[in-house]
């Protein structure tokens, strides 16, 4: 097999990798990265809205969720103009992603490419897969028929869960009322500081003047953001990966003219698809440890771009994320880490699965069981949980109990079921 075909097929690392993890997690430990879809994520811009400039700069401080990995591409924003109907902004957000080839450079990112000489490589992909095997061991592995199933499989876990966020973040105005009420709210929040200090209500929404300062106390009455997320998943196919990496690809090795020509001519052949959209309004803002109106911004944003993941999540089955149980206790309780950030709640419930190879090497889930939160023991992982000093906010993980099923062990991964 030939370098460029060699590395064709040099996806299966991943495959490999996470048949070596899941054994390997047993015995030990857990890979707390693994399976992890890839996101970008950016936000629309109207400079003729409301605090448009306050929330975009905060926008750009809003840290990546964790659970993904950070697929950002530089075009962090798209400027509109006026007030477009809803199907006119899914339009512009659709020729903006076309007009600036995203798909493609989001598979330009996978592969490393050198802008200099167009060449790929994949250690990205290594890393994200955790692979380090050789190119000897790949090569034995792609002489078999399971050994391709498992790069079809792996090349589908990976590039093929690679999904786009378009953020449409609006200002809640709500100014008048707040600067009505700015004189009464002052004293209430005098009052319901030394209030909460004598019921030790860390929560309270209410927080003293001394602590927090006039500007903040009046926001949380008037800062209110509105925010629509669009969900778009990156199509990768055996179809679209043939093409690529028969037809495009190539490493510095073997620097190929007639191959980057290909390339920058088969923008169409990558693509995105809208998945759907989740929208909601954010809720109070705890003040607690919060200093300066750059601080509430960010904290009123963040969460509320989070909340809006979770219910993307639970709205679409292609989008759920899975996490491995990290620990299991003498007397079955099991440790994970997730929390209120991925809105985990005193009702939720989750299947437990194992992950094995069937006779092809195409990769399977088998459910072993149901769990659930065990109440007062989910972690509250929210953004600025700690410095507020919010209940289960220093736990570290959730403590889930058995439901269902049995034989649970490190490594075995959760999913949330509706």
């Amino acid at each position: 097999m030939g370098g460029s075909g060699m590395k064709r097929y040099f996806l299966i690392a991943i495959a490999l990798t996470i048949v070596v993890c899941a054994t390997a997690e047993k015995k030990d430990g857990v890979v707390e990265d693994y399976n992890r879809s890839s996101l970008y994520t950016f936000s629309i811009y109207n400079p003729g809205t409301a605090m448009a400039s306050n929330i975009f700069s905060t926008l750009l401080k809003v840290q990546h969720p964790d659970r993904f990995n950070d697929h950002n591409l530089s075009l962090r924003v798209l400027r509109t103009r006026g007030n477009p109907k809803p199907e006119e902004l899914i339009d512009q957000i659709a020729a903006f992603l076309d007009r600036n080839k995203v798909a493609q450079r989001l598979v330009s990112k996978w592969f490393n490419r050198d802008r200099s000489d167009g060449s790929f490589d994949m250690e990205l992909i290594k890393e994200r897969g955790n692979y380090n095997a050789t190119i000897e061991d790949l090569n034995m592995a792609m002489k078999t028929v399971r050994g391709k199933a498992m790069l079809e499989d792996a090349g589908e876990q990976l590039i093929g869960n690679t999904f786009v966020i378009v953020n449409e973040v609006s200002y809640v105005d709500k100014h008048a009322r707040a600067d009505g009420v700015g004189a009464v709210f002052e004293t209430l929040s005098i009052i319901g500081g030394a209030v909460a200090k004598a019921k030790g209500d860390k929560n309270n929404t209410i927080q003293s003047i001394g602590n927090t300062g006039e500007t903040i106390s009046k926001l949380v009455a008037g800062f209110t953001v509105h925010i629509k997320s669009h969900l778009f998943r990156l199509v990768w196919n055996d179809s679209i990966a043939s093409t690529f990496y028969s037809q495009c690809y190539y490493d510095k090795d073997h620097i190929d003219a007639a191959k980057r020509r290909a390339y920058a001519l088969k923008s169409k052949l990558f693509r995105l698809e809208y998945v759907g959209d989740y929208e909601a309004t954010s809720g109070k803002t705890v003040l607690r440890g919060l200093h300066n109106n750059d601080e509430v911004f960010l904290k009123v944003l963040t969460r509320a771009l989070d909340k809006n993941i979770v219910e993307l999540r639970k709205k679409f089955e292609i989008f759920k994320i899975t996490a491995p149980v990290f620990e299991i206790t003498s007397d079955g309780m099991l440790h994970i880490h997730i929390g209120m950030k991925e809105g985990v709640e005193p009702t939720s419930k989750y299947e437990v699965l194992e992950r094995s190879v069937d006779e092809e090497g195409h990769i399977i889930y088998h459910r072993k069981g149901t769990i659930r939160p065990v109440k007062d023991m989910i972690w509250d992982n929210r953004f600025m949980a700690t410095e507020e000093q919010a209940e289960g906010a220093d736990f570290g993980f959730t403590t889930f109990e058995k439901v269902s099923g049995g034989d649970f062990y490190q490594g075995m991964l959760i999913r949330e079921l509706k």
